[in-house]
């Protein structure tokens, strides 16, 4: 019997989502968004339904999933918490990549109570970065530390600003200003986002800059590791660039007064500075990350690694942190299908974490698809971290 699955948003990994369940003759696809453009090359490219609606308004997400048998979220972050809550209220099994500034576990009770399975944060980060630390977490005993670094770059650096947005702008511009939470010494400790820049060295890549952000998320709470962080990597140089942009005022949302008209600073820097982030058609990107965990396994203390380096793809025209980030979604939602994952709640990936063989099957059926990561581990010499 074929399945009907509904993806809200049409962007760029909504239309890599769509691909990928096309594929499968299973499952019938409809991508549900506001833009006429982006409905009319998704349609034209992978032979998918589409519908036109402002999902802006929960009352055009719950008649938008009236039928589905299974919703993937791929909107912006703006209005992720909004949408989760919609798509609950429907009693529609979700799995959803919006980076979303909300705590989504606010909804866990009203999940459970609509008996909806609803997985966020499933994308590359978060989404396997989570699932890894969280496997880690579930192998390890104990398990004392959890880094993850992780960057969406453009394949080629042009001056001034050596970056490309892979998703929504805005989202990139709240990484820069959102604090940055995470755990030292079993405590939540809060440090500004942009901080602490550390050169790391990417084998193949080159050196980039590691800085914190607030990309732990559900991390900081769901796992009992005493001492976790995320950054997020950049070409070098990119940090001293928004860390002036920022501390000018340039990313504030309150609105001032110029020549008599109220304007957002965030909104003249967005009109600006959007264009130049914005890939070309066709332009090559690329993702790199990092999970890397310590603890103790078979009574020796190990350093556990998975390592993504992943481009674009040329023969499906989509950029790498389209693909990194839709796959890890349609992996998991072809499961929430099958019955593999039927516990209710709102689950971000590291609850799913201790499922046995998923994590080996999520890297595998990624792998298959182009997007491979590397596996390593060796035993540390006692009181080494790495």
């Amino acid at each position: 019997m074929t399945k009907h699955a509904v993806i809200l948003g049409g962007g760029m990994v909504g239309s890599a989502m769509a691909m990928d369940l096309a594929r499968d003759p299973g499952i019938r696809v409809t991508v549900v968004d506001a833009r006429e453009q982006a409905l009319a090359r998704v349609r034209e490219k992978h032979g998918v339904a589409v519908r036109r609606s402002d999902l802006g308004d929960p009352s055009a997400v719950s008649a938008a999933v009236a039928d589905a048998d299974i919703v993937l979220g791929a909107l912006s972050s703006v209005i992720g918490l909004q949408t989760l809550r919609a798509v609950i209220e429907a009693k529609k099994p979700y799995v959803d990549i919006s980076f979303m500034a909300d705590d989504a576990l606010q909804y866990d009770a009203l999940a459970r109570e609509r008996g909806v399975t609803a997985v966020v944060d499933c994308g590359v980060a978060p989404g396997m970065s989570n699932l890894l630390a969280g496997y880690a977490a579930h192998v390890l005993a104990p398990c004392e530390h959890i880094d993850i670094m992780v960057g969406g770059l453009p394949a080629e650096r042009r001056w001034p600003y050596e970056y490309k947005a892979g998703f929504a702008p805005h989202d990139v511009i709240e990484e820069y200003v959102r604090p940055s939470r995470v755990i030292e010494g079993g405590q939540l400790v809060v440090k500004e986002a942009l901080s602490e820049p550390e050169l790391v060295d990417f084998q193949g890549l080159g050196t980039l800059e590691a800085f914190n952000t607030d990309g732990l998320r559900s991390l900081a709470f769901t796992l009992k590791v005493p001492h976790m962080r995320e950054r997020t990597l950049r070409y070098p140089g990119h940090i001293e660039l928004m860390r002036v942009l920022r501390e000018t005022g340039f990313f504030n949302k309150e609105p001032i007064t110029v020549q008599g008209a109220k304007v957002r600073p965030l909104d003249v820097t967005a009109a600006l500075l959007f264009p130049k982030w914005t890939f070309d058609e066709g332009e090559a990107d690329l993702t790199v990350m990092r999970v890397e965990a310590v603890g103790s396994k078979g009574g020796e203390r190990v350093l556990l690694r998975w390592d993504l380096f992943d481009r674009y793809d040329p023969a499906t025209g989509y950029r790498s942190m389209s693909r990194t980030t839709a796959f890890p979604a349609t992996i998991m939602a072809r499961r929430i299908l099958n019955g593999r994952i039927s516990t209710h709640g709102v689950l971000p990936p590291e609850k799913l974490a201790s499922v046995p063989g998923l994590v080996d099957e999520v890297l595998a059926e990624l792998g298959e698809r182009g997007v491979r990561y590397q596996a390593s581990s060796r035993v540390l010499a006692p009181g080494a971290r790495a």
